[in-house]
């Protein structure tokens, strides 16, 4: 018990500080900036910031809110995808329990997931890079747990055809789309992303996966009319991919075993 208690400790920090470090990458992509090098700034005045404006959440409630050296106001945005990170790192934690091998393959996904949806709303561009580096981290976890014998070739096999027939049904599918409607029905960074998760989440959590995604992407697309009566009718998948892949990764087994016990 206070082992648990320990780690999730641990973790929320943990997931705190890198919610701050996907955050600001997030913002640098959507600026054409380099996010490896180079300081952090303020947004409004460029002037370098010290540690002491860098520590998550503490620093935005010391400081009220504003830039200490321009005095501009700073967004929200910084306090609450840093606690939202937290959140979503410890309840994946609290999901997997010891088994640190699925949380890091998870965890690796679901930084990487936070981060797209964060350029995506932005910019309505999915980074290549992102998917990259969360294709990487499965191919690298998939041989280890091979290698660990918790599964055979044929799960990493499998799992391969899962993502290729995500990608070409979904291309496919967009193909005739952009047909009858006479625009791009879903973008390229979309259907790369649906077949990457293809990879995590199986044939099961694919149709979970994309069924959620169709609901979350309605409830976004309302509450962004809500909010923005002149916003462009052009809309960000990406965001409700993102949310519907972690939900999946959550509660996918969940829904997968009360489906098949109706069956």
């Amino acid at each position: 018990m206070a082992e648990n208690i320990y780690y999730s400790i641990c973790i929320a920090l943990f997931g705190l500080v890198f919610g701050s470090f996907l955050n600001c990458m997030a913002m640098r992509i959507v600026r054409k900036e380099d996010f490896v090098k180079g300081r952090s700034h303020c947004m409004e005045c460029g002037h370098e910031l010290s540690a002491i404006d860098l520590i998550p959440v503490f620093s935005y409630a010391i400081s009220g809110g504003k830039c200490r050296y321009c005095g501009k106001k700073i967004s929200a945005r910084y306090p609450i995808a840093e606690l939202s990170f937290m959140l979503m790192s410890l309840v994946l934690f609290l999901h997997t329990g010891s088994d640190f091998i699925v949380f890091y393959k998870n965890w690796i996904l679901t930084g990487c997931l936070f981060a797209i949806a964060l350029v995506d709303l932005e910019s309505f561009e999915i980074p290549d890079k992102l998917l990259i580096t969360a294709l990487v981290s499965w191919i690298v976890f998939s041989i280890l747990e091979i290698i660990l014998g918790r599964y055979g070739l044929r799960y990493f096999v499998s799992r391969c055809l899962t993502g290729v027939g995500v990608l070409a049904v979904m291309l496919i599918l967009s193909l005739v789309m952009d047909k009858l409607l006479k625009k791009e029905s879903l973008g390229g960074g979309d259907i790369k992303l649906l077949a990457l998760l293809g990879l995590y989440l199986g044939v099961a959590g694919t149709y979970e996966l994309i069924f959620l995604s169709c609901i979350l992407g309605l409830i976004f697309a309302f509450i962004r009319k809500r909010i923005n009566p002149n916003a462009t009718k052009e809309f960000p998948f990406g965001p409700a991919i993102a949310m519907s892949a972690y939900l999946v990764l959550i509660v996918g087994d969940s829904i997968t075993a009360w489906y098949v016990g109706l069956l």
